[in-house]
């Protein structure tokens, strides 16, 4: 083990004491048992934060530790242990002390704390008993997800890889070894494919139940009131999905078969489309700007500083304190996140680092939303005020992508920043049709599919949308089983109806990059500023306070896919 994996480790170790409900049930007890008046309501909640941020620090690390050891039953059943045997009985905790908040008379919240009040009055009338228990075996559904997907094997050459190494060889210049590499994902895919599909049932049954129990028509219905989705509406979605169809997709495949007549491509196949890093038109390799975890953590430093020296300390901070897993390697989890240590206000990168400059854009993602929880665990003293809503969310991380662009000249030589800069433009107009596939996907699955929905409605559903948005790849000649799984993604099973926040953001930080292009450093002001004002304020107050409109009707994505291609010229 290297001296970085050991603080990590050290970093996310729990006591066993820490891990059960009576390290937790007197302080909640006596917070219940406190005669409260609207005088006493800042004191008290104040208290409350600090309790729920000890409990929630206490699960981020268990999980976090069960997602860097999916093959170790030991992690994987102290995870589970605390899910089962500290959230029900936490879940009907804070819906007592929610709802003797909401009897104290007379009180009225402090300006800073109105908007998350009126938050802890709807989610008190979502509540229900049934749902605590059955909340329990939905996390426990979506635990069989991250372990199946965190022990698939790649065999491809003859050599053993992760997911993530053999997703990098989809970057080759040579055309056969993406096609090998593709098919040898595909065929570690389809053998974990009816694993998937069983636990994609469970899931959709038991979220059809958590709706039901909270008389909510569909579960559409119900995550949307969970997820506090007051500024919009789903057919605010639906007319995005129609206008990425109108506006984004005929500039995706404009770009895609671009690249591909350069490079002298009769069409463009499945292994010739990698919609985070297109082909490079000239044919070169893909960018390799690193080889370890550690430097690219050094090469990230460089940029930072150059950025923004108090963004630099905070990334400092990160690698001095083993907040960063970075390496790919056998037993975990293959996607990449940025979880979040309450109680010192310590937030913690996950990734599978392989070398490309996919990698560095992906860190540079994370730490924005690294970022996010220092700047806002700074100003928010209370946990509920901290973050913001997910609509917001994913704007720290993607500004955090163009805000380093003119930062890398310690990275690139001039023709390879070029081609740097060219892939993170593209890759937001390729990003916009798959938002809005997965995003129409979800409601279709929700809100509109019958309740008996089978596994065969859902691939040909996909199938269907897959040739709406990405109609520029051609699949003939291959088992269209194979493209109906693609499905079978990450945020589909772990956070349904979390990804239209994506294109929102990525829309979002197109303008901020657009706005820093003329004055780089009140761009960055504004930015650090939204960050501060966390989960106290609304979305389109958290936009404006970027500087950007909360937008993403078709005119305002015309206008950016105007720009975008501008900027590609």
């Amino acid at each position: 083990m290297t001296a970085s994996s050991d603080r990590v480790e050290s970093k996310l170790q729990v006591p066993e004491s820490a891990a059960s409900w009576e390290a937790y049930r007197p302080r909640y007890e006596a917070l219940l048992d406190t005669g409260l008046t609207a005088a006493d309501v800042p004191a008290w909640l104040s208290r409350w934060s600090a309790l729920n941020a000890e409990l929630g620090e206490t699960g981020a690390k268990l999980s976090t530790h069960a997602d860097l050891h999916t093959d170790d039953e030991a992690a994987q059943g102290r995870s589970q242990a605390f899910v089962a045997g500290v959230i029900p009985p936490a879940a009907r905790m804070g819906q007592a002390l929610t709802e003797k908040l909401l009897a104290v008379p007379d009180y009225t919240p402090a300006p800073d704390f109105a908007l998350n009040y009126r938050r802890f009055r709807d989610a008190a009338a979502l509540f229900r008993e049934a749902n605590v228990d059955l909340e329990v075996t939905h996390e426990q559904q979506k635990n069989r997800h991250s372990v199946i997907t965190g022990n698939q094997k790649v065999t491809l050459n003859g050599l053993t890889l992760t997911i993530p190494q053999a997703r990098q060889q989809l970057d080759s210049p040579d055309r056969a070894a993406r096609k090998d590499a593709w098919w040898a994902l595909t065929v570690s895919n389809m053998e974990a494919a009816p694993q998937l599909d069983a636990v994609m049932l469970d899931l959709i049954r038991t979220r059809q139940q958590l709706a039901r129990n909270a008389d909510e028509a569909n579960y559409r219905d119900f995550r949307w009131k969970q997820l506090d989705r007051l500024d919009y509406t789903p057919a605010d979605c639906q007319a995005f999905h129609d206008a990425v169809r109108e506006e984004a997709v005929p500039l995706a495949g404009e770009l895609v078969r671009g690249i591909a007549l350069e490079l002298g491509l009769d069409r463009v196949r499945p292994w010739d489309y990698n919609r985070n890093n297109l082909l490079d038109p000239s044919g070169r390799e893909s960018l390799k700007p690193f080889t370890t975890g550690d430097q690219l953590q050094t090469l990230a430093q460089t940029a930072f500083a150059g950025l923004d020296a108090d963004l630099a300390a905070r990334f400092g901070q990160m690698r001095a304190s083993g907040l960063l897993d970075l390496e790919s390697r056998p037993g975990k989890m293959t996607h990449a996140y940025c979880q979040y240590f309450p109680v010192n206000n310590e937030p913690f990168v996950l990734m599978n680092v392989v070398g490309s400059a996919e990698d560095l854009r992906v860190l540079f993602h994370e730490v924005g939303h690294a970022f996010h929880g220092f700047y806002s665990g700074d100003a928010q003293p209370l946990l509920w005020n901290r973050w913001s809503p997910i609509e917001f969310v994913e704007i720290p991380s993607m500004a955090m992508e163009f805000l380093t662009l003119d930062h890398l000249d310690h990275v690139f030589n001039g023709e390879e920043l070029a081609r740097y800069r060219r892939n993170q433009l593209q890759g937001v107009v390729t990003f916009l049709p798959w938002a809005a596939q997965m995003d129409a996907f979800q409601h279709w699955l929700y809100a509109e599919a019958p309740e008996d929905v089978d596994i065969a409605a859902l691939d040909a559903k996909w199938l269907e949308l897959d040739r709406t948005f990405h109609p520029f790849v051609d699949w003939e000649g291959i088992d269209e089983g194979i493209r109906a799984k693609s499905w079978q993604y990450y945020h589909i099973f772990q956070v349904p109806f979390y990804y239209i926040e994506y294109a929102m953001c990525y829309l979002a930080a197109v303008g901020i990059w657009r706005e820093a292009r003329t004055d780089p450093a009140a761009a960055l002001e504004r930015y650090k500023a939204a960050l501060r004002l966390g989960n106290a304020a609304g979305v389109p107050e958290l936009y404006r306070a970027a500087g950007v409109e909360f937008r993403f009707d078709r005119d305002y994505i015309k206008g950016l896919m105007e720009f975008l291609k501008a900027q590609l010229a």
